[in-house]
């Protein structure tokens, strides 16, 4: 004996029919809440955002953490205000101020044998002529005076020490000091030197320059002697 089945009552197929809107309402309101033309985080795949996809601008400073990034190589700077430490730089256009420099070219003024500035000083010049008998230098003794129409007896000391003599006297007497050359232009040992004309002369460490007499000559010249300073 077959037992027929019942149809179920209209208010059951009410019923299931509000479950399934009121659960199929949920997941299209889910959908829905994403703006539009986006997506949610379940529907993106890993590594799926390029570079390119990204909005100009979007990525701002506060989104990015700093502690992570680092910056592999740099070729060119072209300001750098304050560097502490530098192991290597390759190029640097401009550099404010450099704490630590491996080399550096020399700069400022020039001193000793030199003058001008760096980096292109040159030979500092050989010092005024200081004239025997003058004001203020030493004076002619026992007789002896400049010879007329000659160069006058001068001595100065150039940049590496060199003392330099020129001029020419006349009619003093022979084997005394005819000057003495102060401190600070006086040879380190006693020099016996040749003048003009066929003479001899000496040049002492205490300054004194005497002069020899050779024939009936009165004139000595001193012209182009020269002798390393000893004090």
């Amino acid at each position: 004996m077959k037992r027929r089945l019942r149809a179920p009552s209209p208010a059951l197929v009410i019923s299931l029919i509000a479950l399934f809107v009121a659960l199929g309402g949920t997941s299209y309101a889910a959908i829905n809440a994403l703006p539009k033309n986006s997506v949610g985080t379940k529907q993106l795949k890993k590594n799926a955002v390029t570079g390119v996809k990204i909005k100009n601008k979007a990525v701002t400073a506060a989104k990015i953490n700093t502690s992570g990034l680092t910056v592999p190589n740099a070729t060119h700077a072209t300001s750098a205000d304050s560097a502490t430490n530098a192991t290597n730089a390759t190029n640097a256009t401009n550099a404010t101020n450099a704490t630590t420099a491996g080399s550096a070219a020399p700069s400022g003024a020039a001193g000793g044998a030199l003058a001008g500035s760096y980096p292109n000083p040159g030979l500092a010049p050989i010092e005024a002529w200081h004239e025997v008998g003058t004001a203020g230098q030493p004076a002619f003794q026992n007789g002896w005076t400049n010879f007329g129409g000659f160069s006058t007896m001068a001595f100065a000391k150039d940049s590496a020490g060199f003392v330099h003599l020129k001029g020419t006297v006349s009619a003093g007497t022979f084997a005394v000091p005819a000057f003495t050359l102060p401190v600070g232009y006086r040879p380190g040992q006693n020099l016996a030197v040749g003048v003009a004309i066929e003479r001899d002369a000496l040049i002492l460490t205490n300054g004194d320059v005497e002069i020899f007499q050779s024939g009936t000559e009165t004139n000595a010249g001193f012209d182009g002697l020269s002798f390393k300073a000893g004090s």
